[in-house]
């Protein structure tokens, strides 16, 4: 193979090779990282305005965060108010893998985020050199960045759990209370499903007149362990539920009697199975485009 040589000029960034030369790391863990520690500290971002800058979507960005997670570059913690109760997820990068646990912050409903030093840090050791300045409107952040160079005490991308943000109140103004227990896990199924699922997950139990938590954590636990990832995937586990009842069901009246059935008969029941099917499907669209708007409430 031919040898490959980089011309660079300029929209550069220096940033910790430690990540990059990690062999445990995937190709994709590796440029998640990278491409996060080119932002400025103090930078706020979403998961998912993250992934919307790769083609391959949340999913992809899930399974290399989870990754980091695995590996000590990604460290979760609880935000807490006065009160010291969980208000939401925080999750940290670092250039560094952290093997020990992440130390609490201190309890406060809006931390208050000092501006890092202006001064350029020594060209000898540089830790990170942006010269692509990043816009505020493009990454949707809520905080007003005036700093675009890394200070050597603070090392570490933050990233506002928006998932658990959306989760949270929905099951609270829907009267699913949650103790400190339950909003432990809730992070937990945010990391792994998502608020898309565990809004539904909250409609299904309101829907069965049980609106409690032990129910939707029931729901979320058995969705867990059968991967399901989509709606979609709920929508083929319903079908395939309400068809094993319809055979169970059959089977109870018919037992092992066989019947010789008319081709009349036959043909209509093809097209009354096709026309369920086509039923089901307008069902399950329709249901994604409530979930949608309720999500875009919330997250608006």
């Amino acid at each position: 193979m031919g040898i490959f040589r980089v011309k660079k000029d300029n929209n550069y960034s220096v940033i910790n090779n430690t990540g990059l030369k990690d062999e445990r790391l995937s190709w994709k863990a590796k440029g998640i990282l990278a491409y996060i520690l080119t932002l400025p500290d103090d930078w706020v971002f979403y998961r998912e305005e993250l992934s919307s800058h790769a083609k391959d979507g949340i999913d992809s960005l899930k399974a290399g965060m989870k990754e980091l997670k695995e590996y000590g570059y990604l460290k979760r913690f609880p935000i807490r108010d006065e009160q010291n109760r969980i208000v939401r997820w925080e999750t940290v990068i670092h250039e560094i893998p952290q093997n020990e646990p992440l130390a609490e912050k201190p309890p406060m409903e809006n931390p208050q985020m000092e501006k890092p030093p202006v001064e350029i840090p020594p060209v000898e050791n540089p830790l990170l050199l942006n010269t692509n300045i990043q816009s505020t409107e493009e990454l949707n952040t809520d905080i007003q960045n005036t700093n675009h160079h890394h200070d050597n005490n603070n090392s570490s991308q933050k990233l506002i759990d928006e998932e658990f943000k959306i989760s949270y109140n929905f099951l609270l103004k829907n009267g699913i209370a949650l103790s400190e227990i339950a909003i432990t896990e809730l992070g937990g199924f945010c990391d792994t499903l998502g608020s898309e699922l565990i809004i539904h997950a909250a409609n299904k139990a309101i829907d069965e007149n049980v609106p409690k938590w032990r129910y939707v954590r029931g729901i979320l636990d058995n969705w867990k362990k059968r991967k399901v990832k989509t709606l979609n995937d709920i929508a083929v586990l319903d079908a395939q539920f309400e068809l094993s009842k319809n055979k169970k069901r059959s089977g109870t009246n018919y037992g092992t009697r066989k019947e010789v059935v008319p081709d009349w008969l036959r043909q209509q029941q093809s097209e009354t199975e096709t026309e369920q099917k086509q039923k089901s499907a307008n069902l399950i669209d329709e249901e994604r485009k409530r979930l949608q708007a309720v999500l875009q409430k919330y997250k608006s």
